[in-house]
């Protein structure tokens, strides 16, 4: 929800900068909205500072919160939700709204130079951007380890929705006489919970992957080649973000590319699709992805979220241009006065 917010901030900026909508309102409505999600996901202790990641929290009948240990996307999701404002928005939004202006001082984000001293606003006077994240920028580096980790999520072909962690170590949650257990499955669930149809627990889907790899290059527009993480990690290889988006892009497209057998990861143990001439080079767009080989599984003919690996390629080779260079080139037009003819106020 919070990153919802701020794609609906970002979306009323644009719609002002390019004079469809006179005034800020709505991007201040949504940033307040960021603001109040934020203060409740801190308020709900959903952070693991042991573990590095978010989990659920399950609430008992008595009253009593039981964390849901379990390392999937669910405690990464919350990375998503990060935008870069301006100054002149940054004003604007703590004169007009009280409470975006209470978040920045109870997050420590009035003290200008400590935010610069802490890479968070960058920028000359008069053109200084902040950035707004769910996920501070002390724990976004925890974070990443597990993200980045090829004992957890990262796999030769993109992010996995379970850690292989839970492969060795299974997670059993025991409340008040329930039992369940949750492990490691890279490929079809092995449990008949919801009709069999249980695959949240280790494929790799591409939606989240998407996303995340846009939420990345994000980061990496606002820190640019300054930020560097180990990449995998443990391997002591440092990165920028950019490069690392490269990578996730790079696996992500193996999935469907010929290897030096002319076998393709998608196409799995089917030795028809593998090396009849009549379907090896027919690709198809599965439901998901075996978590540690690439096989397609699920639905087939799934054009809908897996057809976004289209959209990877032409980006990855400069077809497409970024969503954040296309906005920032707005403003700068609706700063220099080229879409009404003056300097917005």
């Amino acid at each position: 929800m919070a990153f919802y917010a701020m794609a609906m901030a970002s979306i009323a900026l644009v719609l002002y900068w390019s004079g469809q909508r006179p005034e800020t309102d709505l991007a201040l409505k949504f940033l307040e909205h960021f603001a109040a999600i934020t203060d409740a996901i801190d308020g709900q202790e959903l952070w693991d500072d042991q573990d590095g990641l978010y989990y659920d929290r399950l609430l008992t009948p008595d009253g009593a919160a039981v964390p849901v240990r379990v390392r999937s996307m669910v405690g990464v999701i919350p990375m998503l939700a990060a935008a870069v404002i301006d100054e002149q928005m940054l004003e604007r939004s703590l004169t007009v709204s009280k409470q975006f202006a209470d978040y920045i001082g109870r997050h420590g984000l009035h003290d200008r130079e400590k935010l610069r001293q802490a890479g968070l606003l960058r920028g000359e006077p008069g053109d200084q951007r902040l950035l707004l994240s769910v996920v501070g920028f002390e724990r976004l580096e925890r974070l990443f380890s597990k993200l980045f980790d090829e004992n957890e999520f990262l796999s030769p072909y993109g992010l996995r929705a379970l850690s292989a962690y839970h492969r060795d170590h299974p997670y059993e949650l025991d409340v008040e006489g329930f039992r369940a257990t949750i492990d490691y499955e890279p490929a079809e669930s092995t449990t008949s919970m919801f009709g069999g149809n249980s695959n949240w627990r280790g494929p790799l889907w591409f939606p989240l992957n998407y996303l995340i790899c846009s939420s990345l290059e994000r980061y990496h527009r606002f820190f640019g080649d300054d930020l560097t993480f180990d990449y995998p990690t443990g391997s002591g290889n440092r990165l920028p973000l950019g490069a690392i988006v490269a990578d996730l892009q790079g696996r992500l497209i193996s999935i469907f590319l010929a290897g030096p057998d002319g076998g393709r990861p998608c196409f799995g143990w089917a030795e028809r699709l593998q090396h009849d001439p009549a379907w090896k080079d027919n690709l198809v767009f599965s439901e998901y992805f075996h978590g540690d080989n690439g096989a397609g599984l699920g639905a087939a003919h799934q054009t809908g979220w897996t057809g976004v690996v289209a959209d990877l390629i032409r980006r990855r080779h400069g077809a497409v241009r970024s969503t954040g260079d296309v906005v920032r080139d707005i403003r700068q037009q609706a700063v220099d006065g080229d879409l009404r003819g003056q300097a917005r106020p």
